[in-house]
């Protein structure tokens, strides 16, 4: 389940000085405090959202009705062709020595040999196609997405079991992870009061698009490799 929205926006929840992936000018963070996009080199199991469709449709409308209301600069906006679902979190910089690293690689192993392995490891594994829904739109950036019904959010949580038995790689989150399609990243911590009118915006916004968005087309899954949160490059289709 997702935390309660308002301590997730003022920083309640958190003892670091900004929000995840939020960091000074070459501090090993997403993106600097500006929003400018940083190197950040990793690998990950992910489906895209179709394109063209209208579900796609309205997810760019969506984060242009975010982006330009009176709450877009508080946020740094991810390009609409990077929309995705991510089905299994891979290597990320880090982790090193947490179960999120893939057991047998030492922690200097770098991105493009993990990326070797990992595929080695998922070779010959195919996955069915996801089917999914909106059920929210999460602090004014994250769409929260489910299965489309109870046997496909089975689907989506088996292949998760499959994928991380084969890449060896133990997610803290693994049993309560949210599925979720990023449209933003918050940029700083807000106070409560802009907090609190950035959720009724967020919330009033959702509604408008939640009837285009109870079935998002996603293509299949890939393994893809990133030097950035603005593009992820297809490796391997499973």
């Amino acid at each position: 389940m997702r935390p309660d929205p308002i301590a997730a926006l003022t920083g309640a929840l958190s003892n670091r000085p900004y929000p995840s992936g939020i960091g000074l000018p070459g501090t090993g963070a997403k993106f600097t405090t500006s929003g400018a996009v940083e190197i950040w080199k990793g690998n990950t199991f992910v489906c895209h959202v179709t394109r063209p469709s209208d579900a796609y449709a309205a997810l760019v409308e969506l984060q242009e009705g975010m982006r330009c209301g009176p709450f877009g600069p508080l946020f740094t906006w991810l390009p609409a062709p990077s929309f995705h679902m991510t089905l299994f979190q891979g290597m990320s910089p880090g982790k090193q020595g947490s179960p999120d690293w893939p057991q047998g690689l030492s922690g200097d192993a770098s991105r493009d040999a993990i990326t070797a392995e990992l595929l080695q490891r998922t070779r010959g594994i195919v996955l069915p196609d996801f089917a999914i829904r909106a059920t929210d739109l999460f602090c004014g950036n994250s769409l929260t997405v489910t299965g489309r019904d109870a046997a496909a959010e089975q689907r989506l949580r088996d292949a998760r079991v499959t994928l991380r038995d084969a890449t060896r790689m133990v997610p803290g989150d693994f049993d309560t992870y949210v599925f979720h399609i990023t449209l933003g990243y918050r940029v700083a911590w807000l106070s409560d009061p802009t907090a609190r009118a950035l959720v009724e915006f967020s919330n009033a916004l959702y509604a408008d698009f939640a009837p285009r968005l109870q079935d998002v087309p996603l293509e299949r899954c890939a393994f893809c490799t990133f030097d950035s949160m603005h593009h992820f490059e297809p490796v391997a289709v499973l």
